[in-house]
């Protein structure tokens, strides 16, 4: 395989995946298909939905992903219900939801499917999250504003710009797939 389809619109995305697949010599384009959205709690399960609608409408080797945030005090919350979540909560319902300090991780998930296999591949990345919400917020990533990474002193939203960091959760997962097609 040496030409792969990511299955997204978003260039930030893409350029992630390609920075990581380059060097295996597989090369990623990039093309926005439209799903329909899977409700489950489960992660995996919404993630391979999502690969066999876009491989049902493209029928070339792709993979796509999914990202959820997860509060470790609750079972598998909010997960896969995260956009739904800051869409009805917002920050300042989410902020109620959780003590200062409290741990939480980024988990994505990327299937890759073409006609003769699904691999789920996962990336994470853990911290804790804080009730002061960043000067930097940024509506698109509202849970970058509270959310502090491991290692790190500031929220996500402030380092981004500064350091490695900002996807870490997506690059895991994407040497998660290399790993996983290298063996």
């Amino acid at each position: 395989m040496t030409k792969l389809i990511f299955a997204t619109g978003s260039q930030t995305k893409l350029l992630d995946a390609q920075k990581a697949l380059q060097p295996l010599g597989i090369e990623v384009s990039g093309q926005k298909i439209e799903f329909d959205e899977k409700q489950s709690l489960d992660q995996a399960e919404i993630v391979k939905h999502k690969a066999r609608q876009a491989y049902t409408a493209v029928r070339l080797p792709l993979f796509v992903d999914d990202t959820g945030f997860y509060i470790d005090s609750y079972s598998d919350f909010p997960g896969t219900l995260t956009k739904h979540i800051n869409k009805t909560l917002g920050l300042p319902g989410i902020i109620k939801l959780f003590e200062e300090g409290q741990t939480a991780y980024f988990k994505t998930l990327i299937c890759l499917i073409d006609n003769n296999r699904e691999i789920v591949a996962e990336g994470k990345l853990a911290g804790r999250l804080t009730k002061k919400i960043s000067a930097k917020f940024n509506p698109e990533t509202p849970l970058n504003s509270i959310f502090i990474p491991d290692g790190y002193d500031r929220p996500l939203v402030e380092l981004i710009d500064s350091a490695d960091i900002g996807n870490i959760h997506r690059i895991n997962a994407i040497n998660d797939l290399v790993e996983k097609l290298s063996s």
